[in-house]
């Protein structure tokens, strides 16, 4: 005899509704548990768009900054004139003041033709130079040098400078060079993009 004929038959409405009642307990709990799941992966993947909006606006910020401090060297360059059109006539003017302004014995220059440097943000055309120098002594090139560079509305570099003794130096008290001087230097000047002026 099994457990269930050996319930009597008054007994049976209980059972069932005792069952019923189960069921209807199980049936809301597995509901409750599933969405209780559901809300997990819900929260799970809130959190991740969440994460993702975050890096994004990291990112964003971090890419607003760099284009603020570009800009701000763009401005500085176009307040120094480096975009500016290639000008030796005031390069020349320049580097007689200069010369006389430190009283450098003897100097001849050479201007090459201007060629364009590509940067990918704009045009640098450079005019390179190859410079001589007559000096007293070695300490006039630094001071030279920093002159052209901090006056110039080119952006001037020196590549390489020779220096060697005047070996036809005058005797004192005759004045003449005593330092023979050959320099490359390199005058830069910058075309923003869609400036197609010569």
């Amino acid at each position: 005899m099994t457990f269930l004929q050996s319930v009597p038959r008054r007994l049976w409405p209980i059972l069932l509704q005792a069952l019923a009642l189960v069921a209807l307990g199980i049936g809301p709990a597995c509901w409750g548990w599933q969405e209780a799941s559901r809300a997990a992966q819900a929260r799970d993947q809130s959190r991740d768009k969440l994460e993702q909006i975050r890096q994004r606006l990291e990112q964003a910020r971090a890419e607003a900054a760099e284009l603020q401090q570009a800009g701000q060297r763009l401005q500085a360059l176009q307040a120094q004139g480096l975009f500016t059109r290639e000008n030796r006539l005031e390069w020349v003017e320049l580097l007689r003041q200069t010369r006389d302004h430190l009283a450098i014995p003897a100097m001849q220059y050479e201007f090459q033709p201007q060629h364009p440097l590509e940067d990918g943000q704009g045009q640098f055309l450079v005019s390179p130079m190859q410079l001589q120098l007559g000096l007293n002594h070695e300490l006039e090139l630094p001071p030279f040098l920093h002159s052209l560079s901090s006056h110039s509305r080119a952006l001037v570099l020196a590549r390489e400078c020779e220096l060697q003794r005047n070996p036809g130096r005058p005797q004192p008290p005759e004045p003449g060079p005593n330092i023979l001087v050959r320099c490359k230097l390199d005058w830069i000047t910058g075309q923003l993009p869609g400036d197609q002026s010569p």
